[in-house]
This record gives structure tokens, C-alpha cells and sequence, in this order.
């Protein structure tokens, strides 16, 4: 067989520009092709333009996923009806899916599964990007536990424009374990995506035009017209404004829920599980109710917690989820509940630069979210037990595992990652492990020489880890609503503060990724690879 019956057979025919530069092991790949199952479960997913109402007036033009069952159970895909978002993917642990993404964007994309463990060819990275008509599919295994987990796109400097403009969605999978709960599912599960946009008065969304390694390397493609036009108008900012408000992650004035402005959601008066997820490109929330009632978590990034946990906020990072028990069965018919992030000091992020804000709505504005009205009409009451999952055996402490030390640091308007920036190959010593080790890796977030830090949550792609430790930060406003109950595949490192987390590895070999998920910065090259390698 030739290079291009091996790519025909792997599905990847459309990616003959880009195999040759991957260096990838043909040989390698075709074995893998010829063993692979049948899937249980394949979709059809792709990116496109489309148009829609979101405010009053002329429609907002986005980006947008849209899918379609091709084998599975039809509930496999489920949609947010009147939002950009990509439909909600639900799947089971130990279902084999395959998922073939067509973009038809004009410019390069890829999809990453965050929070999944899969192989290196279904992760996502950068280097796989395929231009626009080009189709890229994927192959893995569903091994996580039940969680809420979410997609996204990966190109290496556009990721922050590209889900700006709309791309991203839910993912969520189940396990027997959590079945055997009972937790609300179905008309009982509130799914709630919080994104901060800004728009110009044509209703179009607003975004920086230099993103991306050194400011400017993204500079003119900017957002209205579809990745066109926007960012050489300038949006009447200046270029050191605008600099500097994408230094420090960019921020929106408008902050939706699902893609819609302060909605209201009709409720029963019965237990719902609410799925959070912080799909922002850079605004850190603090999340209450309204009238004090205390945020009942029952799972985080990696899944179910041990037991639930009760808050009086939550802290939520960009990338970060998190699942909440919410019981409003003695709620009177007609009461209203908000959802609300919590006023903090802008300091408690950081930033860098002079300027008294970062963008037209400072990190820790107060905010008011979604209202949930309650109905007459009732439901299930949800009573937990005192634990709901028992941990995975990797989880536990191990005292003797190699410790990396990883600096968090700014420098020649750059934002670093153990001293290093981003190489799309390259990978040092210090992050090559073996599959399946366990690590504690320490971040490390250092003021510069002039005193300037932010608070950075830090990605891991692959497995979840467990937060071991906190050191520093004392008196952040953001600390108290900080919780590492359970596994995180994204960890919040605020200005000033030492992090360790235990991470086991995945036994798939190949290359990954660790970055800020602060958007801006990650395109601005703050991301590291890391190789699995035996």
C-alpha cells in the first residue's frame, strides 16, 4: 500500500497536506486502522457559519456545530434549541465512537474532547488542523467516569477567536455507578453554559485582532465577517488598549447563559441537577443563589465527587465544570431564583499593565446570570446518600512520586510556562513520562520583577488529577470559593500561589498538551507539550 491508500483506509484522505509534515509512523497508523472495532456510536459533526437571533435587531452572525447521528442511540445528540452552542453529546463508558468532523470554516480547525483520555491521533492537537473542506476523523474509547466534560477547537492561535465566535459544546457520559444514584436526568437536568461576549451595534461580536504570538500574528482576521473585517477597524480602541485588554484574557460586556441574555427558565418544584460549565475565553465567575441557599456540589471536572459539598459560592474558572444539586421542592408557585456571580476585587485575577479595567466589564463585576421561575406543577425529590462515588485507586496519595516544578511567569510580554513558550513539537526532558506514571507537578505563580501576575487556570489534557495542596494567595476573595474536592483536568493557580497536583498519566503514548486556558493567552503561546513515551 502506497501513503494514500493508508490515509483512505484511516479515513484521513483529506489530510494529505498535512501528514507528510506530522512525521507520524504510517506503518504505525495502518496496524492500528486494520484492528480498529466498529464503533457503537458515529457522528457526523461540522463547523460552518450560520446566523442568529440574539439580541434585538439584525441577526449575529457565529460559528456553529451542528451534528447528526449516523449509528447510536438517536439521544446521542441532543440540541440547545435558539443557541450557537454545539448540541449536547451524550455517550456511555466503554462505547467505541467514532466522530467525523468536516470543516467547513475558511480557515484551519480541529476538535478537542476536554477532559477525555484518548489516544494522541483523537486529542486534538494542534498540528492536525485541517483546512476548510477538509474532513478529520476520530477514533477512541469512552474509558471516563460520568461527568460533565466539553468541545472545543485547538488550532495553535485561533482557538480563543474560533470559540468566541461560537464553537463549543457539552459533552456528558455516563457510567452504571451513577445511574444507580438516581439523580435527576432528563426534565430534571439544567445544562448552563456561561460565555461573555461583546457586540458592536449591528449586533456582530467584537473581538481583539491581535492575538496570537507576540500580538499581531492574528492581527487584521479579527471576528465580524465571519474571521474577516472586524479587527481592521480597529473597534475603536486603541492599539494599546486593545493590547493590553488581550494581555489579561478577553472580556465581554454582555454575559449569556446557553447563548441567551438573562434567561428565564420555567422549573418544577423538584430536585434538578444543574451542569455548570465555564465556557468563557476568560472571565472567572462566582457563583451564588440569589437568596443565600447554599451551592450543593456533587461533582466537578473528573466527575462525581465523594460526597457532596456545600458552598456559599463557587468559584468557576474558564474551562472548568461543575455539577450542583439544586432542590426546589418546597419552593412556592411563582418565587424566582437567580442565578448570580458574586462581586470580587478585580485584583483577586490580576493583570497586567497600568489601566484601572481590563475590558468594559471588569473581572468580578457583579452579575445576575439566569432567573429560574417556579410552577405549580411538581416532580421528583432527590434525597444523596452520604457518598456517591468511590474513588479511583490512582487518586490516592502517593508520597513518592517525581515532583516537576513549573513556573508561572510574565516576561518580554509573554506569558511562560516554565520559562518556556510554545513549539509545536518540541518537547523538553522534563516533560517526557512514562504511560501510566504518576507525577506531582507544583505551579508555581510568580509576580515579575514589577510585581505583575493573574490568576491562571491550568489544562492538562488527558487524565484528571487531584489537587494535593495550596500555598500562598492568602486573603484572594477567589480562594474561599475554590473547591478540589474531587478530580480536575483544569486547576486555578491564583496571583501569588504554589498549586501541586497528583497526575497519573495516560497509558496512550504520543504527544499532549498543558496550557492556560485563559484563550488569549494560550494562543499567545502560554502551552507546553508533554510526550507519553515507555
Amino acid at each position: 500500500m502506497d501513503r494514500r491508500d493508508v490515509l483512505k483506509l484511516l479515513g484521513l484522505s483529506p489530510l494529505a497536506p498535512a501528514f507528510d509534515a506530522l512525521g507520524l509512523d504510517a506503518r504505525a497508523l495502518l496496524d492500528g486502522a486494520q484492528t480498529r472495532p466498529s464503533p457503537d456510536v458515529e457522528l457526523a459533526l461540522t463547523a460552518a457559519p450560520a446566523e442568529l437571533s440574539v439580541l434585538k435587531g439584525a441577526p449575529t452572525r457565529v460559528w456553529r456545530f451542528t451534528g447528526r447521528v449516523v449509528k447510536g442511540p438517536p439521544e446521542t445528540l441532543q440540541a440547545i434549541p435558539d443557541s450557537w452552542l454545539g448540541p449536547i453529546i451524550r455517550l456511555e463508558r466503554g462505547q467505541r465512537v467514532r466522530i467525523r468532523f468536516r470543516n467547513q470554516l475558511d480557515e484551519p480547525s480541529i476538535v478537542h474532547w476536554h477532559g477525555l483520555d484518548v489516544p494522541e491521533l483523537a486529542d486534538g492537537h494542534p498540528r492536525l488542523a485541517v483546512n476548510g473542506g477538509r474532513e478529520y476523523v476520530y477514533d477512541f474509547e469512552v474509558t471516563n467516569r460520568a461527568g460533565t466534560y466539553w468541545y472545543h477547537p485547538h488550532p495553535h492561535q485561533r482557538t480563543g477567536a474560533q470559540v468566541y465566535q461560537g464553537l463549543a459544546g457539552m459533552l456528558v457520559v455516563s457510567d452504571p455507578e451513577e445511574k444507580a444514584l438516581g439523580l435527576p436526568s432528563g426534565a430534571g437536568e439544567l445544562v448552563c453554559v456561561l460565555q461573555d461576549r461583546r457586540f458592536d451595534a449591528d449586533n456582530q461580536f467584537m473581538y481583539a485582532s491581535s492575538v496570537g504570538g507576540g500580538m499581531g500574528m492574528a492581527g487584521g482576521r479579527g471576528m465580524g465577517g465571519m474571521g474577516r473585517g472586524q479587527g481592521g477597524r480597529g473597534m475603536g480602541m486603541s492599539g494599546m488598549a486593545e493590547m493590553m485588554q488581550t494581555m489579561n484574557g478577553w472580556l465581554g460586556d454582555t454575559v449569556l447563559v446557553n447563548g441567551r441574555l438573562h434567561p428565564t427558565v420555567n422549573v418544577d418544584r423538584r430536585t434538578y441537577r444543574v451542569r455548570l460549565l465555564n465556557g468563557s475565553n476568560a472571565r472567572i465567575y462566582k457563583l451564588a443563589w440569589s437568596d443565600d441557599t447554599p451551592v450543593t456540589i456533587i461533582g466537578s471536572d473528573g466527575g462525581l465527587l465523594e460526597r457532596a459539598r456545600e458552598m456559599q459560592a463557587l468559584t468557576l474558572a474558564p474551562g472548568q465544570r461543575a455539577d450542583v444539586l439544586l432542590d426546589l421542592s418546597d419552593r412556592a408557585a411563582g418565587s424566582e431564583l437567580q442565578l448570580r456571580s458574586l462581586a470580587y476585587p478585580e485584583a483577586a485575577v490580576g493583570r497586567v499593565g497600568m489601566m484601572e479595567a481590563t475590558g468594559p466589564l471588569p473581572q468580578g463585576a457583579p452579575l445576575t446570570l439566569m432567573t429560574l421561575k417556579v410552577s405549580n406543577a411538581t416532580g421528583p425529590r432527590v434525597r444523596l446518600p452520604e457518598r456517591l462515588a468511590t474513588p479511583p485507586a490512582e487518586w490516592r496519595v502517593q508520597p513518592d512520586a517525581p515532583v516537576r516544578r513549573v513556573s508561572i511567569t510574565f516576561m518580554q510580554m509573554n506569558w511562560l510556562l516554565g520559562g518556556r513558550t510554545f513549539e509545536m513539537e518540541t518537547v523538553a526532558p522534563e516533560e517526557t513520562v512514562a504511560p501510566g506514571s504518576t507525577h506531582v507537578w507544583e505551579f508555581r505563580n510568580e509576580p515579575n520583577p514589577m510585581g505583575m501576575a493573574m490568576a491562571h487556570p491550568v489544562h492538562l489534557h488527558g487524565r484528571q488529577f487531584r489537587v494535593l495542596s495550596r500555598a500562598g494567595a492568602d486573603g484572594n476573595a477567589l480562594r474561599d470559593g475554590i473547591s478540589d474536592s474531587s478530580a480536575n483536568d483544569t486547576v486555578l493557580v491564583l496571583p501569588g500561589e504554589t498549586v501541586r497536583v497528583q497526575v497519573t498519566f495516560s497509558t496512550y503514548p504520543g504527544l499532549y498538551l498543558y496550557h492556560c486556558h485563559i484563550l488569549e493567552h494560550e494562543d499567545m503561546g502560554m502551552m507546553r507539550n508533554f510526550r507519553i513515551r515507555a
